[in-house]
């Protein structure tokens, strides 16, 4: 999963808790003062009732003033207790509904939230959808002058209450919903601008190339984190751009070195073949050693070619070429290779396919890859060539049934001076270097080289290069 989704879950989770628990909160506190307010209107009343209450007639004076015209607790779950704890006073609502509540024994006031289902319309009252009525109450005991003197139950019907409670409880949850859909939109939208940059920087460092090891990443904040990893991939870049030209530096300072002894030792054997009073053995030598040296001219020019490979592209010639004639002029000149060790080099499909390039590096480049099918294919065997069109490339394969390639070492047969097998090689009068040219030259021209190969089964070069529009 990518980061950018990461950061999205992880802000939407986070977020989602924060706004369900405050959501929560709210909710519990709405209905904390809702429930509050009632219950101290509610004692309020109590209170009242407790008062009225005349120590000479026994009596609760408020309930005196009661009469069917005049009912002010029509509206109210009322009952009253006198101090033996019987009943002397049901409100109209308690003479229908029966609430169980137990009388307090101590002198608190003891809230309850209490539901019930009746079958009968009774006024003041709304039932819900499934029938039930909530009714808010309160128990307490009644006292004058620390005397007890009864006990009160009462209670008020808080349907409507209770449905604004649901409400508010909606709307928490939809608001939730709501809310946590632009949240998600949102925290995406704001992740993909907060790793642009890291996009860009990936981009940027994927684009640098051995070729273009002087380019950097661009520092538009070096104050932050991703100014700092800026800062250390362009440090980076400069140690290994530092460190690769040393090594184009020795390579080259290292070829040209040799080059002119082995080119001194070179001429003064061949003008010693030509000496009369040298022995053939000691002539044979000689040829032995000039072959020598021979192979090692030729690691040298690979070895500065490779030195050199950025002022390559520039001195490329970059004309139209034919890429069938450059493979009908490579087939016929290393078929005398091939003729020495009875095999056949076969085309087997030439399309005409023109490219923008350097005939003489085009030639160079299938060469090596014909040159090494000859090497290391055995005797009397067949090598294909093939150049086929698929716009926008053309596809050229080099097809040999030689000794093939394990896989362990498929990905690195195109580093430079990577042998398969270093005794082989040695047979061969193989550098290490051809396969790493023949890259440099495919990638130059935009193209791009692979391998399939299976372990004695043979090899399959394969070639993409732009074709010429």
């Amino acid at each position: 999963m990518k980061i950018r989704s990461r950061l999205t879950i992880w802000y939407f989770v986070v977020t989602f808790l924060i706004l369900a628990i405050f959501s929560y909160g709210i909710f519990r506190y709405m209905r904390h003062l809702i429930y509050q307010a009632l219950d101290r209107d509610l004692t309020i009343l109590t209170n009242t009732i407790e008062r009225s209450f005349d120590p000479f007639l026994g009596q609760f004076g408020i309930l005196q003033l009661q009469t069917d015209s005049i009912d002010r607790f029509a509206e109210f779950y009322l009952v009253i207790y006198d101090a033996s704890g019987l009943p002397i006073y049901y409100s109209f609502i308690a003479q229908h509904i029966l609430l169980n509540i137990p009388l307090p024994v101590d002198n608190l006031s003891h809230p309850y939230t209490l539901k019930t289902r009746f079958k009968e319309q009774i006024p003041f009252i709304k039932q819900n959808d499934r029938g039930e009525v909530v009714f808010r109450a309160i128990s307490q005991k009644l006292r004058y002058q620390n005397t007890p003197v009864g006990w009160v139950i009462i209670g008020l019907p808080i349907e409507r209450m209770e449905q604004s409670i649901v409400s508010l409880e909606k709307a928490l949850f939809l608001g939730i919903i709501i809310s946590m859909i632009f949240i998600g939109i949102g925290g995406y939208f704001l992740t993909t601008r907060a790793l642009n940059p890291v996009e860009s920087i990936i981009k940027k460092a994927n684009q640098i190339r051995h070729t273009n090891l002087k380019e950097r990443i661009q520092i538009e904040n070096p104050k932050d984190e991703l100014g700092q990893l800026s800062r250390t991939l362009n440090s980076l870049f400069e140690r290994l751009q530092s460190a690769f030209e040393n090594q184009k530096q020795f390579l080259s300072d290292a070829a040209h070195e040799l080059k002119t002894p082995l080119a001194v030792l070179r001429t003064h054997w061949e003008s010693e073949l030509n000496n009369p009073e040298l022995p053939l053995s000691l002539k044979e030598k000689f040829v032995h050693d000039i072959e020598t040296i021979t192979r090692l001219n030729h690691l040298i020019n690979n070895m500065l070619l490779l030195s050199k490979s950025e002022m390559l592209e520039s001195d490329f010639e970059s004309v139209p070429v034919k890429l069938n004639e450059i493979l009908n002029e490579v087939v016929t000149d290393a078929s005398v290779l091939a003729e020495s060790k009875l095999q056949k080099i076969r085309t087997t499909e030439l399309a005409e396919a023109t490219v923008k390039g350097d005939a003489v590096r085009l030639y160079q480049l299938f060469f090596n890859l014909i040159d090494n099918a000859i090497k290391y294919s055995p005797n009397e065997s067949l090598i294909s060539i093939s150049l086929q069109v698929h716009s926008p490339w053309g596809i050229i394969k080099v097809n040999d049934n030689g000794v093939g390639i394990s896989a362990e070492h498929l990905p690195h047969i195109f580093e430079r001076f990577y042998r398969v097998q270093k005794d082989r090689a040695r047979k061969t009068g193989g550098s290490g270097l051809g396969l790493a040219i023949c890259k440099l030259i495919t990638e130059l021209h935009g193209g791009a080289i692979e391998v399939e190969s299976t372990e004695n089964q043979g090899s399959t070069f394969i070639v993409k290069l732009p074709l010429l529009s």
